[in-house]
């Protein structure tokens, strides 16, 4: 076994089992909830046997019981949820064996220190903003009016919220974007991330600090950056640009920190971009929130940021919930009998829960149940960091073309094919990149974003409401898996 975070094994089988570790997790929020349906349900998800089949409605009910819940109860949900996440999780060393806890690894565990490699780059930054134009646009690029103009339209046609709308309006309008970056050091987990905001940033002349694992991927994005006015922090051991979140964890957290105390005026921005397929992403999510753990204790004027996943069960706006409800009562005849037969065509809406707070069934069985702990598990984090009084930057992400997803032809195929259930829309990735980045500049800078502590929310899973880019699905008529089927056809049909 390599250095690094590790899921525990079964002594008595000898393997480690991501479902009976992320079942366990789930149970501990309900046990948290307190009520007697979250027992029941909590009872439910222990007797199940077709966990990878099922998991969906278990998750999306426990949801629902998270936004009933009083705002103390579900933060002491999600807390409990996620410090058993990370305790679960083991620490291997060098030598391939298990050394303790995870959690222990980031103070017990620590080796050589990493050092920074500065590169400065050599252009001078924009004071506009600039977003990749959408495919089809006359321009190339836009920004100033015409980044305006294509904000209203995303959301005059329903795949972004007015909110944010109006984030990209307010920095679309700024006379000096180079303000937004200033004075901060932004901390990518994940730099090479295809949604992250490393080019936007670049271009503004930001100072980022890049945390991606050695290789080629970095080594261009080093190489590259070059050329932009960004000053890149880089962390090195030896002649080796790069540290591995999995591997490198403690090293990761304490470097962090040291280029806060080297630079005590400058705001850290920590976001956290790392992907990672199947149960890595699980240990990739833990491995993140360890680090960012950390930095919060050592630096309490930290931002966090992250791209919250629409595939998932969250909370939705009343605005968006009942436009999905008019679409879905103007749907064809033709789709109705479909809906009992095949189980297409769910209605997308659902009843609101007894706090008032709605919930949507983002959930995909394609993804599977460790992407839905992993990224849960990150809305988990964003909900706390903000009621413990940080800046949370935690924004809903379109679907893109990203080569993760279209590397296999069926995602590819259905994410043309979901264009045809409208407002469903896929994002070429520097667009999607690039609208993410303004708003997460918009949420440090405006002191009215939903990400300043400062604006208390009536519920915690406000704070994911507020400036979502879902790409169409919260007012889609349908959940995304009933199409899912109906997405690859189509896409099928018009790339033939």
């Amino acid at each position: 076994m390599a250095r690094g975070i590790a899921w525990p094994v079964d002594p008595k089988t000898g393997k480690a089992s991501s479902t009976k570790i992320g079942k366990s997790i789930w149970i501990e929020v309900l046990n948290a909830l307190g009520t007697p349906e979250a027992k029941r349900l909590g009872a439910a998800i222990e007797k199940e046997k077709a966990w990878r089949a099922n998991y969906q409605t278990h998750i999306l009910k426990l949801v629902e019981l998270q936004a009933a819940a009083s705002p103390e109860t579900c933060l002491a949900s999600c807390k409990v949820g996620l410090e058993k996440l990370n305790a679960v999780m083991t620490w291997v060393s060098g030598e391939g064996t298990v050394t303790g806890t995870a959690v222990d690894a980031m103070t017990s565990q620590l080796e050589a220190s990493f050092t920074t490699t500065e590169q400065k780059g050599t252009a001078s930054p924009s004071k506009e903003f600039t977003l990749q134009a959408p495919n089809g646009h006359s321009k190339s690029v836009l920004s100033k009016a015409d980044l305006v103009a294509q904000a209203e339209a995303w959301s005059k046609y329903g795949c972004i919220e007015p909110s944010a709308a109006r984030a990209l309006t307010g920095v679309a309008n700024s006379q000096d974007c180079t303000d937004l970056v200033k004075d901060k050091i932004f901390v990518l987990l994940g730099a090479t991330s295809a949604l992250g905001p490393f080019q936007a940033l670049s271009r503004l002349g930001a100072t980022i600090a890049c945390v991606a694992r050695p290789g080629a991927k970095l080594r261009k994005l080093v190489e590259d950056a070059k050329s932009t006015p960004a000053t890149l922090l880089i962390p090195t051991k030896g002649d080796v640009l790069g540290a591995d979140l999995l591997s490198d964890t403690p090293e990761i957290a304490e470097w962090v920190i040291s280029l806060s105390k080297k630079n005590p005026k400058k705001q850290l921005v920590v976001g956290c971009y790392i992907y990672l397929d199947g149960e890595r992403h699980v240990r990739a999510s833990v491995g993140m929130d360890l680090v960012v753990d950390a930095i919060l204790k050592a630096c309490p004027n930290t931002a966090i940021t992250q791209l919250v996943s629409p595939a998932t069960a969250h909370a939705i706006s009343d605005e968006a919930k009942a436009d999905s409800l008019a679409r879905y009562e103007a749907t064809p005849m033709w789709h109705i009998p479909f809906r009992a037969a095949l189980g297409s065509f769910t209605k997308n809406a659902r009843e609101a829960t007894s706090s008032g707070v709605s919930i949507v069934d983002g959930l995909s069985n394609l993804q599977g149940p460790n992407y839905a702990l992993a990224k849960t598990s990150q809305q988990w984090r964003a909900m706390l960091a903000k009621a413990d009084g940080f800046i949370t930057s935690a924004n809903h992400a379109p679907a893109a073309r990203t080569e993760s997803m279209v590397a296999y032809s069926t995602i590819a195929a259905a994410l043309e094919g979901m264009q045809s259930f409208p407002p469903l829309v896929a994002y070429d990735p520097q667009t999607a990149s690039d609208m993410m980045a303004a708003i997460l500049l918009w949420d440090l800078s405006d002191p009215s974003s939903y990400a300043n502590p400062k604006n208390k929310d009536a519920h915690p899973f406000n704070l994911l409401v507020e400036n979502a880019c879902h790409g169409g699905m919260w007012r889609c008529a349908y959940t995304t898996d009933s199409i899912g089927k109906w997405s690859f056809l189509y896409g099928k049909m018009t790339s033939a």
